[in-house]
């Protein structure tokens, strides 16, 4: 078998179970942004739908 250079110790280190970590102030702050920026576009494409953009 080919040597991958992965060590079988730290082979789970890698698995499907995602670890948690704390949500950083960065990380929140994106995530509201991107969300407002989302809600903002959606509004902007049903006000043109609707006709009061346009």
């Amino acid at each position: 078998m080919a040597d991958l250079g992965i060590s079988h110790a730290h082979v789970n280190q890698y698995g499907s179970v995602p670890t948690k970590k704390p949500l950083t102030t960065r990380h929140r702050l994106q995530t509201v942004l991107h969300g407002a920026i989302f809600t903002a576009a959606f509004l902007f494409v049903v006000a043109m739908v609707c006709g009061v953009v346009g």
